[in-house]
This record gives structure tokens, sequence and C-alpha cells, in this order.
């Protein structure tokens, strides 16, 4: 029954090829079309502010090379596969731009990584110390430090959320464009299938 399901959903919406070998399909949004491309130098200065944010602040301290080498790093190479299979994707629509579901778990991913960087507390002089307890009042660094890890854990969460949608997105549309067939899972990715509702 859910295959019979498929094959019909499957050939009534799936977009074949535009003459111009571009699929259509997706909404070109201005938003949509610049989150294709704003990926890019979102994950640099998604890295730097979790790298050093907190100096701009006077909060800078040990940490800042600890998590030059580990953190900063880690943020930048996922967002940018993310951004480089968001951009392929994008290239073979005739709209030219993400999808929705891709530019939320972007700006999402963006925002968990300021306030990550915003509440790291780092050790300056002896003294703990963070972005949020320099503007707010020392009284809020233990705040900082309660909070800090578990935006740390949600940023990496939706930067990975963000590539293996992104991924799942590339390959959808390679595959459309190649003319394969869509396996079962994809079909069911792309409708949007939840326990027999589409």
């Amino acid at each position: 029954m859910v295959n019979a399901n498929l094959d019909r959903q499957a050939s009534s919406s799936d977009p074949a090829p535009t003459p111009s070998g571009l699929l259509p399909g997706r909404h070109a949004g201005a938003w949509l079309k610049i989150s294709t491309w704003l990926g890019f130098p979102m994950s640099l200065v998604g890295a730097v502010w979790i790298t050093v944010g907190r100096s701009f602040f006077g909060a800078g301290g040990s940490l800042v090379v600890t998590f030059l080498v580990s953190v900063g790093p880690l943020f930048l190479i996922v967002m940018l596969l993310a951004a480089w299979r968001t951009y392929l994707d994008a290239s073979r629509y005739a709209a030219r731009a993400t999808s929705a579901p891709i530019a939320v778990l972007q700006v999402t991913t963006w925002v968990l990584a300021f306030v990550f960087g915003f509440l790291i507390p780092d050790r300056v002089d002896g003294k703990t110390v963070s972005a949020l307890s320099q503007v707010f009042g020392d009284d809020l660094v233990g705040l900082s430090a309660g909070f800090g890890n578990t935006f740390g854990i949600l940023t990496f969460v939706a930067a990975f959320a963000t590539l293996i949608v992104a991924f799942g997105q590339d390959r959808f549309s390679r595959n459309k464009v190649s003319g394969r067939p869509a396996t079962e899972d994809e079909l069911l990715d792309s409708l949007n299938y939840n326990d027999g509702e589409y």
C-alpha cells in the first residue's frame, strides 16, 4: 500500500528536469537565495566568534588557544561542508535557491553559536569571566558556566543537523538530475512522510 502510494505520489509530484537541465519546484524567495551563499561567510564568522569573540569584551583567556585548535575548526569544517552541499543542491534548481529547512537550520545554528560565544566562561588573570559577565556584571559568571555547555552542545547538534539535511538534499537533487530513480527512503523524505500520512 505504501509502495503504491509512493509510486503514485512520485509520478504526480516529483519534478522532472526543465529543458535547461535544471529542476523546477523550489521557491525563488530572496531569503532562500541569500541563504544559499550566506553559509560560506557565516561559517567563518561563527568559528571566529566562538573562538575569540569573548576577547572583544575583555574575556579572552586560556581557552582561546584551546578553542583555536578544537571547537573553532570543527564548527568551521562542519558548516563549510554544509554550505558547499547547500550550494551544489541549489545550483541544480531553476530557482537557484536552497530549501526552507536548510535556511532555518542555518539561522538556528548561527543564533546558537552567537549565544554560545557570548556565554563561554574563560580565565583572565586568575578570574573566571565571560562576555556576558563583562557586559552585565560579575554576578552572571555562574549563569555563563551553567548554560555555556548547554548552548555549546545545541550549537553542534544544529550544525551537524544542517550538514545531514544539506547532504541528503544534495544527493536527492543529484539523483533527480542524473535520472536515477529515487529510493523509497528518499521519496518518503521528500514527501514528508510521517506515520502513514503525507
